[in-house]
């Protein structure tokens, strides 16, 4: 699935929809929602950050989170071991981080929701649920992306080999 989610993914409204809502409910000027395949990584929805500036920022973190299938929540990236190297710390871009693994049904990780602050923070355990909850949602939001596309080729090959 990683290699087709990847591959698929593009830029869709309702990804947007919710990342901005990330971005409103928990006030972080950071958001993003990204996919990484065998060999490609892909930002399918950015706020407060162009695609390609939020997969700089955020790769560093995203390797850590698909890595560990976890969430990995930095309240302080300059005091953190884990964050404290990364250049969009060091340069203050990044100070605090969580990254919410999203998860495939057949349980690999394919990507992460990040959201990303300059201030250091205090990480509520309802801000990491909800989080969690918007990482479902998108895991499903693209799940159902990639089901379309792929209905809509065997539609295609069948009427081709009717034809």
């Amino acid at each position: 699935m990683t290699r087709s989610v990847v591959a698929n993914a593009g830029h869709s409204v309702a990804l947007d929809r919710l990342t901005q809502l990330a971005g409103r409910v928990l006030d972080v000027p950071v958001v993003c929602a990204s996919l990484v395949g065998a060999d490609r990584r892909l930002v399918t929805s950015s706020c407060g950050l162009s695609a390609p500036a939020a997969l700089l920022v955020s790769w560093p973190f995203m390797k850590q989170v698909v890595a560990s299938r976890r969430p990995l929540v930095v309240m302080d990236g300059r005091r953190d071991p884990r964050a404290a190297r990364n250049p969009a710390v060091r340069d203050g871009t990044v100070t605090a981080y969580v990254g919410m693994p999203l998860v495939a049904p057949d349980g690999r990780a394919v990507g992460t929701l990040s959201v990303m602050d300059r201030k250091p923070r205090r990480w509520s355990t309802a801000q990491l649920e909800l989080l969690r909850a918007l990482s479902a949602r998108i895991v499903g939001e693209v799940g159902s992306g990639v089901s379309a596309d792929v209905r809509s080729r065997r539609s295609s090959e069948r009427m081709t080999a009717q034809g």
